[in-house]
């Protein structure tokens, strides 16, 4: 069997199993089968398959159809132009999530222009994702990374080696700001948003393999977001700062009105998703 038909076949087999992008989803799993960049794989699609390249194929396949997710079976998720270790057990990053990046970066730039220090703490931080975004396009930037999981501290850990920026982020374990112990200009954050009623409804791949306590964000989805927010005034330098927060679709008017209650006076503007949906939420205090 050629690398093509294997190609179609795994196709075929994710497609009935109620796949979304089941050829894109073939592709990436018999890549990683075979140990192939695309551009090679793409010059070979005519080469016979080995048995030992189709076994693997063959596993991949089966657990995908199980709703394993890709990035769990690939070890990978390509997030802000860097190439992220993912296992299970540890979020996997969304696109969604690099627009968190962006004002990020954006406010950092601008505080960089006026003072000599800038610090920024990147809560949650699962795999890494923000924090090393982040290290890697403003060096200039003192970045800490906190998340209460160690088998998360232990990938974004792995993942800063890998990226070569062990040096650029400093990560601690703990409940969200707590075992933060100096002053910070910047809180970014991805929590838990989602509602607790909402969690049996999401996809399989979602809902069975990815680590509920980063996903659950209780009955109204911004419980950790509440007590985070309860944190930020003792931990901003001065007293002032800006908090990004990643949040779902129909969270801007109860934000609102949480921020009025935890940050009176708090400037409070959300940013669009592609989709068009208000997904980050940028807080100067």
């Amino acid at each position: 069997m050629t690398i093509a038909e294997a190609l179609r076949r795994g196709a075929a087999a994710l497609r009935m199993a109620g796949i979304e992008d089941a050829e894109l989803e073939a592709e990436v799993l018999l890549r990683h089968a075979l140990g192939l960049s695309r551009a090679h794989f793409l010059v070979r699609l005519q080469d016979e398959l080995h048995p030992d390249d189709e076994r693997r194929f063959r596993d991949l396949l089966q657990r995908r159809r199980a709703h394993v997710p890709t990035a769990y079976l690939t070890g990978h998720r390509e997030f802000y132009s860097l190439d992220l270790f993912v296992a299970p057990g540890v979020l996997i990053p969304r696109p969604e999530t690099e627009h968190v990046v962006e004002e990020a970066l954006r406010i950092g730039h601008e505080l960089l222009a006026r003072q000599e220090r800038v610090t920024l703490v990147d809560v949650g931080t699962g795999c890494g994702a923000i924090a090393l975004a982040v290290a890697q396009h403003l060096p200039a930037l003192r970045v800490l990374a906190v998340d209460c999981s160690p088998a998360a501290l232990a990938v974004a850990d792995l993942n800063a080696r890998r990226l070569r920026l062990a040096g650029r982020v400093t990560f601690l374990q703990g409940d969200l700001l707590a075992p933060v112990h100096e002053p910070v200009d910047i809180v970014a954050a991805n929590l838990p948003y989602i509602p607790s009623h909402v969690i049996p409804t999401l996809q399989p791949e979602v809902r069975d393999h990815e680590p509920r306590q980063a996903l659950d964000g209780g009955p109204d989805g911004l419980r950790v977001i509440d007590r985070l927010l309860g944190q930020v005034p003792s931990h901003l330098r001065g007293g002032h700062g800006t908090v990004i927060l990643e949040i779902g679709f129909d969270q801007a008017k109860p934000l609102r009105a949480l921020v009025a209650e935890r940050l009176p006076g708090a400037d409070l503007t959300f940013r669009r998703d592609l989709a068009g949906i208000e997904r980050v939420a940028v807080i100067h205090v």
